[in-house]
């Protein structure tokens, strides 16, 4: 029975690094280095109005 209470444990200390982790990388947006723009997707902005085309009669 211990393994499964050092298993739930691990698991939750997994978690929560994670989870801290994430979000201090999420708040040092603003400090990225070139290298890391680069891994990002390109960003094309919003997508562009479609016009509704009406037919000609």
């Amino acid at each position: 029975m211990e393994v499964f209470a050092v298993t739930i444990f691990m698991s939750l200390a997994f978690a929560v690094l994670f989870a801290v982790l994430f979000f201090a990388e999420r708040s040092q947006r603003r400090d990225r280095s070139i290298e890391q723009d680069a891994l990002l997707p390109l960003d094309d902005g919003p997508p562009a109005p479609t016009r509704r085309q009406t037919p000609l009669s």
